[in-house]
């Protein structure tokens, strides 16, 4: 018998057009517990927590807390952080250390922002989050998942780079999608992604490939532009990471134009359809809910 989890819940729920929103992602090493919100001041104090949130907001960047799967992330002298740029064409990771959480105030986190000290990570850097006061789907599915993950890929993700190396992560965005794997290089977001699924995830990404199953959309996009580029990838399209380029029609937001780089260009209608009511979150009750679905798919 299956646990009434929320994630156990939505296990009929189409996972594209649920990854969040973001172009840019800042990964910062926090060791030991988070409070529910990172920035709620459990983890950080409330003054730091203020500040770094207002700063990070400002530099029009995504915060996430990151720490290594078992002991090993209990125990560090400084502390690593990533500024990840997920835009086709302008894609990158890069690597610095403070010697402290305060010391991020200082920083450029913008896109295109001049961080001295820094430098680029050549591999995937992939994260599961096991946020457990955010939800008890993420940490109970979640640590599983990153330490098979460690055990799998991380000595290759390592020979690659010394930075590229597997994290835990706090909250991203739809715990009912349990477990969730973000590569931040890129922005494409996963889930469910149990264990043997999040190792070919990784290994596409190693390759060069995207891979569809499970794909809940590149947060570089909003929702209608990441239901479009799954559905044009689903479709038999044979595209790299940065081949597909998705456009929102400005008239129109559930239209998106997804070009590919060499030249052919499709047009995706998305709409949405409602599905029965589940908890969003294991610690919320049951609302209305609905699913992303694809209308229209037209090659131009």
């Amino acid at each position: 018998m299956q646990p009434s989890w929320c994630s156990y819940r939505s296990d009929d729920e189409p996972p594209a057009g649920t990854a969040a929103h973001e172009t840019t992602w800042v990964l910062l090493e926090v060791p030991g517990r988070w409070g529910r919100d990172i920035f709620d001041g459990e983890a950080l104090g409330e003054d730091l927590s203020e500040r770094l949130k207002q700063h990070v907001a400002e530099c029009g960047a995504r915060m996430l807390f990151i720490r290594r799967p078992g002991r090993e992330g209990q125990r560090i002298d400084r502390h690593r952080f990533y500024i990840c740029d997920t835009r086709p064409g302008c894609r990158s990771i890069r690597v610095g250390r403070v010697d402290g959480p305060e010391d991020m105030l200082d920083l450029d986190l913008s896109l295109g922002g001049d961080v001295p000290g820094t430098r680029e990570v050549r591999a995937p850097v992939p994260l599961v989050c096991t946020h457990a006061k955010r939800d008890q789907c993420c940490a109970v599915r979640g640590r599983p998942v990153a330490a098979i993950l460690e055990a799998q890929v991380g000595q290759r993700l390592r020979e690659l780079d010394p930075d590229a190396v597997v994290w835990e992560c706090s909250h991203t965005g739809g715990h009912r999608f349990a477990p969730v794997l973000l590569l931040p290089g890129t922005g494409y977001t996963y889930g469910p992604a149990e264990a043997d699924l999040a190792v070919r995830i990784v290994e596409a990404e190693l390759d060069g490939r995207v891979a569809t199953e499970n794909l809940r959309g590149r947060s570089t996009w909003p929702p209608a532009g990441q239901v479009a580029e799954v559905a044009v990838r689903n479709s038999g399209v044979d595209a790299g990471i940065d081949d597909l380029v998705v456009d929102i029609d400005p008239d129109n937001s559930l239209v998106a134009v997804v070009r590919h780089a060499d030249g052919r260009a499709w047009r995706v209608e998305a709409g949405t359809r409602p599905l029965p009511p589940r908890s969003q979150s294991c610690r919320k009750p049951p609302t209305d809910a609905k699913a992303w679905v694809v209308e229209s798919l037209t090659a131009l």
